[in-house]
């Protein structure tokens, strides 16, 4: 339900784990992250009941028997929500944009926990405007998304850290991390000084962690430590694939599918280039006609577009080269017509196969919202 609200909409209530959190880069990569996982929570649900493509409604009221049953919760403590409400309004969040420059600011200008005009209890969030060009600029940032469920079960932040960790990094299927940055940045530890022995870490934050994301969310990864002599330095993730969830398409191909089965020094030498296989085959699917920056953009946008996987793989992966490779061919062909009708060719063929993605892309959003 919603309604007017001066220029801007309220977006009331409809609260739903199946909805998507559609999250930009900058705020995937939020540095020394200062909320709590019941706060982490919370800024998920609003995000999941906006339209990124739509900067018109940006204050979300939920009440707090909604959010109890979205979170699985019988009674949740109004002290809880109003601890929770005063730390998302509060908190100072210290973002790294895409030209390195970073940015510091609250998210939101009004989140707060009161009784609506019946009585009845509510959350109010309204977005800060600086937050609001990261929560509405989809043609801005690189987005991805991930099923609210998958996050409302975890029960550590660390939990929920990693799991945004892997899925923004499972397009590389598998990759290091220094143990330094896994645990400083990416889970945010680096105030525990116990947690500098991997020992330690491994036991309280890391092997958890792990054990849940894997148990409770569409991710299934591994991961083993990589020693110089005896000193764990680097942690090294191996994505597996995305298990099936209902009315969901998984994000890789079934384990037991293989992406190439006999490489060639030529396909080694393009997997070099683009960083992993299967972006490497992505950009085959162009002829390797862009970058590895743009092709890691063009991944991004497949993660927000509906494709069926293959028919014959039953492979989301391979449904993705086979769509790209369609597309591919729109951008030739719109290219061939205009040299046809002595016109100029496509300036930027790169912005154009990029609008083409987006389009189809921001229909599906629309659709979901």
């Amino acid at each position: 339900m919603a309604r007017l609200k001066g220029k801007n909409e309220e977006i009331k209530g409809n609260l739903d784990q199946k909805y998507w959190v559609q999250k930009s880069d900058p705020l995937v990569l939020m540095r020394s992250v200062p909320f709590s996982l019941g706060e982490l929570k919370i800024l998920d649900t609003y995000i999941s009941r906006i339209n990124a493509a739509d900067d018109s409604r940006t204050t979300v009221i939920f009440t707090k028997e909604e959010y109890e049953e979205l979170m699985g919760i019988s009674k949740i403590n109004a002290e809880v929500l109003k601890k929770h409400a005063d730390g998302l309004l509060g908190k100072i969040v210290t973002l790294e944009m895409p030209d390195k420059s970073f940015l510091k600011f609250v998210l939101f200008t009004a989140a707060h926990y009161h009784l609506d005009d019946c009585g009845v209890p509510v959350i109010e969030l309204s977005c800060s405007p600086q937050a609001k060009d990261l929560f509405f600029c989809i043609g801005k940032y690189h987005y991805f998304k991930y099923a609210l469920e998958n996050v409302i079960k975890l029960t550590h932040k660390a939990s929920y850290l990693l799991y945004i960790y892997i899925l923004h990094n499972r397009y590389r299927g598998e990759w290091d991390v220094t143990l330094d940055e896994l645990r400083d940045t990416v889970l945010d530890c680096k105030a525990q000084q116990t947690y500098k022995e991997f020992k330690e870490f491994k036991k309280a934050v890391l092997a958890p962690a792990v054990k849940e994301v894997n148990e409770k969310t569409d991710c299934h990864f591994e991961y083993e430590a990589v020693k110089r002599g005896r000193r764990v330095v680097k942690i090294k993730f191996n994505y597996l694939a995305e298990k099936q969830t209902d009315g969901q398409l998984a994000f890789d191909e079934p384990v037991n599918v293989p992406l190439l089965s006999d490489q060639s020094e030529e396909d080694a030498e393009y997997e070099k280039i683009y960083g992993s296989e299967r972006l490497a085959q992505l950009a085959n699917a162009c002829n390797y006609e862009f970058s590895k920056a743009q092709m890691d953009e063009v991944f991004f946008i497949l993660t927000r577009t509906d494709v069926p996987p293959d028919p014959d793989t039953k492979s989301i992966h391979w449904g993705r080269v086979r769509y790209l490779s369609e597309k591919y061919a729109s951008l030739n062909a719109a290219d061939e017509k205009k040299k046809l009708k002595n016109q100029k060719p496509i300036k930027n063929r790169y912005a154009y196969f990029k609008k083409l993605l987006e389009e189809e892309a921001n229909d599906l959003t629309q659709k979901d919202k």
